[in-house]
């Protein structure tokens, strides 16, 4: 058996235990990608408003289209991270403005199932085509900002601060 020399013990352990380091470098990737995301969420908000929403009706309405089947209030909470009562607020409103219907479960009355209806559809075509053509103009610039911090991962940090 080889025993291993204590001083290469305590080294190891220190490597370990110590925090991790950031570089000035991989600081600006991520403050870019930061910046890049909230570039994007900007314009998304605008877009949602222009078309009569608020950011969070168009996320839900997003939701439910890309669902597969009839979300329940509760599958959208969890997709839009946020609480149960906040989406049946979202809910409700948009159903007042006849872009969804809320249906009661077939087997659990208890559960409200979310559907699109035709306008709904039509006001997410619009926005959703909005925000691919964003993406196809600022898409590339996000993409580069979030390799740049990929590319770092497991990379030896950077000494020069």
């Amino acid at each position: 058996m080889r025993t291993i020399p204590f001083r290469h013990i305590v080294v190891r352990y220190i490597l370990e235990k110590r925090p991790a380091q950031l570089s000035a470098i991989e600081y600006r990737a991520l403050a870019e990608f930061r910046y890049r995301i909230r570039r994007f969420l900007r314009f998304s908000e605008q877009a949602a408003r222009r078309a009569g929403l608020e950011p969070a009706q168009h996320q839900l309405l997003l939701a439910v289209k890309a669902y597969t089947g009839e979300p329940t209030v509760g599958n959208l909470a969890e997709r839009l991270q946020a609480r149960h009562h906040s989406v049946v607020g979202l809910a409700d409103r948009l159903a007042e403005s006849g872009l969804v219907k809320r249906n009661r479960a077939a087997v659990d009355r208890r559960q409200v199932r979310i559907r699109l209806t035709a306008k709904g559809e039509a006001v997410l075509r619009k926005l959703s085509l909005e925000h691919r053509v964003e993406l196809g103009t600022e898409g590339g610039a996000l993409a580069a900002a979030l390799q740049a911090i990929v590319a770092r991962k497991g990379s030896p940090p950077d000494r020069r601060r």
